[in-house]
């Protein structure tokens, strides 16, 4: 029988009593997007932080397959059972595999959450998908980056992300990118979730794109709470990294899950 596939990975372990928190990085990023995450939650947690743009093949991903890939994962690494963390996109992945996987999941945290796509985004996402094979994806990949986190502050995120996607090659942008339109039916997901996972959403009061969508449509999930990070873009898991680390320990002993 054939291994099953699985993605990068790395561990940091605390003790077999504490709880596992699995860090899942949002299109374009890696492991060192969680690095303000990565020392905090450490001297709480055991953590898994995957980097999924270092599996090797070429296939073409599937929404699905990925959500199968990060269990393969948890089976690997023996953890029955953790706190999501996901970032931006990667928040729509991780909705689907608690719909898929409901027994994997203690909560899922969204930080810079997206629930789903509204006209503007959508019209972003038409424009990547018509461009994506006949411009650098570095070039689109750096304009949205600017849609999303416009202003001066938001530079070093942005300069976080745009060196993180220099590392991804043409190929890969490709291949995640066709992974964006299977999200966008996320809306009936909210209505198929388990209602005993609790779901918190970080976001900043300056993600223009995002924010306003996640505090409608999170009325919709019965265990849900949405905390704003006041003047923060998008990537508030780095610009506020203090509050945001805080909001999400606070919130997991409030609810008693850790």
């Amino acid at each position: 029988m054939a291994e099953e596939r699985i993605f990068s990975a790395r561990t940091y372990y605390l003790n077999c009593s504490a709880d596992w928190m699995i860090l899942v990085h949002g299109f374009g990023g890696s492991a060192r997007t969680w690095k303000k995450q990565i020392r905090f939650f450490s001297e709480h947690y055991n953590l898994l932080v995957l980097e999924m743009h270092k599996l090797q093949s070429n296939d073409e991903l599937d929404l699905d397959e990925i959500c199968r890939l990060i269990k393969n994962t948890m089976d690997h690494y023996g953890i029955e059972k953790a706190h999501i963390l996901s970032f931006s996109f990667s928040s729509l992945i991780c909705l689907r595999f608690a719909i898929l996987y409901p027994g994997k999941v203690k909560s899922l945290i969204m930080g810079g959450g997206i629930l789903t796509f509204n006209l503007k985004t959508k019209l972003l996402l038409y424009i990547a998908i018509t461009f994506k094979r006949t411009a650098n994806y570095m070039i689109l990949y750096k304009f949205f980056a600017y849609v999303i986190m416009p202003k001066k502050k938001h530079k070093r995120s942005r300069s976080i992300f745009v060196n993180e996607a220099k590392k991804l090659g043409h190929d890969e942008f490709c291949k995640w990118l066709d992974v964006i339109p299977q999200t966008l039916k996320s809306l009936t997901w909210l209505d198929e979730l388990d209602d005993k996972i609790n779901v918190l959403c970080v976001s900043g009061s300056e993600d223009y794109l995002f924010l306003k969508d996640t505090l409608k449509y999170s009325k919709r999930i019965k265990n849900s709470l949405v905390e704003v990070i006041d003047d923060c873009g998008h990537v508030c898991s780095i610009e506020g990294h203090d509050k945001f680390n805080n909001i999400v320990f606070r919130y997991l002993e409030s609810n008693k899950v850790l």
